[in-house]
């Protein structure tokens, strides 16, 4: 049997169908609904996904809907967040201690020089590698255990500080993965970009 992701894309400013398709083709042994809203957080009949996908821009929840979406993650379904799930639904703060980190500013587009860690499945297989995207900056202060899995160096004089590109986590008995790449639609063109989703949606699922 198939197993089925929620996909929100709340907010994107590309075109969502594009990047539904694109996602689509990326994890075709999976089935995905995408939902451009919160409304399916309203009860848990959405209990009934295996694991959701992020790829958001900005939201707002109701208490309620925050509360089942993180029972959702704990009891060991999962969430993988791209790009912009760290800059959205900024008002509610156990989101981002799921997550494990909020978004606070990004730098120019430009090339990114991304330095793997390869001691986790997710990474395992990846080499090094440069990617033309948003360079993210984060607020760690709620992240609690998390393994980073790739940085860069954005090598300016003030900002000294490798800053973590993807980074995993537990959450109860949820397991969590986030890359802050995703910018452009083509981005999810780029195989590089496409092996980090399918390796991760498979250990969010299966560890």
């Amino acid at each position: 049997m198939m197993r089925k992701i929620l996909l929100n894309q709340r907010g994107r400013y590309f075109f969502r169908q594009k990047t539904y398709g694109y996602l689509k083709e990326i994890l075709k042994e999976y089935i995905i609904d995408m939902y451009d809203d919160v409304e399916i957080f309203n009860n848990k009949d959405f209990f009934e996904y295996d694991t959701t996908i992020f790829f958001t821009q900005f939201g707002k929840f109701t208490r309620e809907q925050e509360k089942n979406l993180l029972e959702f993650v704990a009891s060991g379904k999962g969430f993988v967040g791209l790009h912009g799930a760290t800059a959205s639904f900024k008002a509610h703060q156990k989101y981002y201690e799921m997550l494990g980190g909020r978004f606070i500013n990004h730098k120019r587009i430009g090339k990114i020089d991304i330095k793997i860690d390869k001691n986790h499945p997710i990474t395992e297989e990846l080499e090094d590698f440069s990617f033309i995207d948003e360079p993210y900056r984060h607020d760690f202060s709620m992240k609690g255990d998390m393994h980073v899995l790739a940085e860069a160096d954005y090598h300016v004089e003030n900002d000294p500080q490798p800053e973590p590109i993807m980074w995993a986590k537990t959450y109860g008995k949820g397991r969590i993965f986030y890359c802050a790449l995703g910018h452009k639609a083509k981005s999810l063109q780029n195989p590089i970009f496409q092996k980090i989703i399918r390796n991760s949606v498979k250990w969010v699922l299966e560890g």
